[in-house]
């Protein structure tokens, strides 16, 4: 495997390096919505490539660690979640992630769209390291949020921003790269109705849920948000579903390229 830390190595390949790339905000994006697509391209000897543009540290602690020691205990949780679902290339960025307006005692945040700051102030820098990976890289499929963040969230949002003028300003989307978002099968608040869009891909991980499950307990801080996550999309676990936005899915189309 091929493991960098808020680095990268530049190299030229032969066109499509990567099966399946993955670009996301925060550690733990990778596992609850991809881990089991991730864990059964590897294990159909595909190549699959993370890229986590933050640490991020403005996350729950849950007092296994101080909130100044979180962005290393997160990459180490990270790089055994990376190592369950046995990803081929991943690189973790130091890019600021948002910061919740508030946290009660009972560690609840405000609403994502209120988080302050993070990754939507670094796009243009953070696009710039994104698209030389993408060199690298060529991957064939990149997976990431859609534009509305799934719920709001200004990271996710940002990282969606990323990942397009990347792959445009690469010439990947002329070159034939699909892209596909996470896309929630149901819609989880009514106030988002403007800008949800249902799946147009289902994946069966059944066979792959080991190794999601691994990945998803790798990261202990964050085991409010597996509860939520379960809480609100249980479906989710054993079922991934996207929406392919390049290019731009169709009715008329059939049959399922992801």
């Amino acid at each position: 495997m091929v493991y960098h830390n808020s680095s990268f190595v530049r190299l030229r390949y032969a066109c499509h390096v990567l099966d399946l790339c993955l670009i996301v905000a925060h550690p733990d994006d990778e596992c609850y919505g991809t881990g089991g697509t991730l864990a059964e391209f590897a294990a159909k000897g595909l190549k699959t490539g993370l890229i986590t543009l933050t640490k991020g540290s403005s996350g729950r602690s849950l007092g296994l660690c101080s909130q100044e020691e979180l962005p290393e205990f997160r990459a180490l949780e990270l790089l055994e979640s990376v190592k369950a679902v046995s990803v081929t290339n991943f690189v973790q960025l130091d890019f600021p992630d948002a910061a919740p307006a508030e946290r009660t005692s009972n560690h609840q945040d405000a609403a994502p769209a209120q988080f302050l700051g993070g990754l939507q102030d670094f796009v243009p820098e953070a696009t710039a390291q994104v698209l030389a990976l993408l060199e690298t890289w060529q991957p064939k499929i990149v997976i990431t949020f859609p534009a509305d963040g799934s719920n709001r969230h200004p990271d996710h949002i940002a990282s969606h921003q990323v990942a397009m003028a990347a792959l445009e300003q690469g010439g990947h989307l002329a070159r034939g790269t699909k892209v596909y978002s996470f896309a929630n099968p149901v819609l989880l608040n009514p106030d988002w109705a403007d800008t949800w869009l249902p799946p147009t891909h289902f994946r069966d991980v059944t066979a792959y849920l080991v190794p999601k499950l691994r990945a998803i307990a790798a990261h202990r801080t964050q085991a409010l948000s597996t509860v939520g996550f379960l809480s609100r999309l249980p479906e989710r676990i054993p079922l991934e579903t996207f929406r392919r936005i390049v290019p731009v899915w169709n009715e008329s189309d059939a049959g399922s390229d992801l």
